[in-house]
């Protein structure tokens, strides 16, 4: 009997949502062209337990209980080494080939034929974690062009110039994160909060020129401009010594700078991180966006665009999203703290989102125009 005739392997999900199911039997019957097929435990061939499952290390050893021998399947945002023969170790967000390429090892222990050697999934270690696949920086012409927009100097000053970390090296990692509440972007988002609450205008005075925030307008005016206001937004914990005073009335606005107060808080957060995250966020868990970000009312850092389409349409990590783009990590950071600090951004708690990995993005083909408009903005 042929490949094409063969029947598909019979494949268990073990412990999963009926989302994460669902992934499972879409892509089985598209990107797998149905060799697999999703089944109950009790029917299945192969089975896949995923351990960040509440509970999934308890599952596992259940599992091997009733199945002493039955091929499993292993998957895990943390490396694992695995020991025994009939399991194999996959790590999240799973990358299509090598699922399949693990449930095809696996199924060759059924029908006791030799694995290939070109099919064999990587065995990853707790001592020796797998290291995250580097991208090779050539950005397509689209992206380099609208880099291009933001001049070297306004990146320094938005993005900073960190390099790329190694996500498993704690020096490094300790480095590409700021608390946002040791900032003036921190007392804003707390005066905000209050003023809301309260719903009423408040002024925030400290060491820099007033800010009031004016709700019913959704609006912030500051005293001097962004050359004298920056400063106190780059420093942390430039002063202890804050004071909020709520009014009723406004104060006259000539020759003061307006914003929106998204747009402040957005652009508060790119002088505080310059290309750095908050603190605790995870590298690892994907990202989401809650709606597309009004760009007309934004600093719109080098690749917010591309970024922010690939969040909208599936969720990925920010490691994995650098590295989708070929672009450096600080200018997702950069954005991701921008979106976050205004709620338009945030880690995802979905099972399914940390399962699968997200497919390749495919360049668009008729990109002429688009390019051409381009080239003319760069003169």
């Amino acid at each position: 009997m042929n490949d094409q005739q063969a029947p598909p392997i019979r494949v268990a999900a073990i412990g999963m949502d009926q989302r994460q199911r669902n992934a499972l039997v879409m892509l089985f019957s598209s990107r797998c062209h149905n060799r697999y097929i999703l089944v109950e435990e009790e029917s299945s061939e192969i089975c896949i337990i995923d351990l960040d499952l509440f509970g999934g290390e308890r599952l596992w050893q259940e599992f091997r209980q009733r199945h002493p021998n039955r091929p499993l399947i292993l998957a895990s945002l943390k490396p694992r080494q695995v020991e025994n023969g009939h399991t194999l170790f996959v790590k999240k967000p799973i990358p299509v080939m090598q699922l399949m390429s693990a449930i095809d090892q696996l199924s060759q222990t059924l029908i006791k034929t030799p694995v290939m050697k070109n099919a064999e999934p990587h065995q990853i270690t707790e001592s020796a974690p797998a290291k995250p696949q580097q991208s090779q920086r050539s950005a397509s012409p689209v992206t380099r062009k609208v880099a291009s927009l933001m001049t070297e100097a306004q990146e320094k000053v938005f993005i900073g110039t960190s390099p790329d970390i190694d996500p498993d090296n704690q020096e490094q990692l300790a480095k590409i994160y700021y608390d946002p509440q040791h900032y003036l972007q921190g007392h804003i988002q707390q005066a905000l909060n209050q003023a809301t609450r309260h719903n009423k205008n408040v002024t925030v005075e400290g060491p820099w020129p007033a800010i009031d925030m004016i709700i019913g307008k959704q609006q912030v005016m500051v005293d001097a401009g962004e050359k004298h206001l920056r400063p106190f937004c780059t420093v942390p914990d430039a002063t202890r010594e804050v004071e909020l005073r709520f009014h009723e009335q406004l104060r006259p606005t000539t020759g003061r700078q307006e914003y929106s107060i998204y747009a402040f808080i957005w652009q508060l957060a790119l002088w505080a991180s310059r290309g750095r995250l908050p603190s605790g966020t995870n590298l690892n868990q994907p990202i989401y966006l809650r709606r597309w970000p009004n760009f007309s009312r934004l600093v719109v850092t080098p690749h917010a665009l591309a970024i922010a389409a690939l969040w909208t349409k599936h969720p990925r990590s920010l490691i994995d999203t650098a590295n989708s783009l070929a672009i450096p990590q600080r200018y997702v950071f950069a954005f991701y703290s921008a979106a976050n600090a205004i709620q338009l951004a945030g880690e995802t708690r979905r099972a399914v989102d940390t399962l699968l990995e997200p497919p390749a993005i495919k360049q668009a083909k008729n990109r002429g125009l688009f390019s051409k408009l381009l080239n003319r903005l760069r003169g």
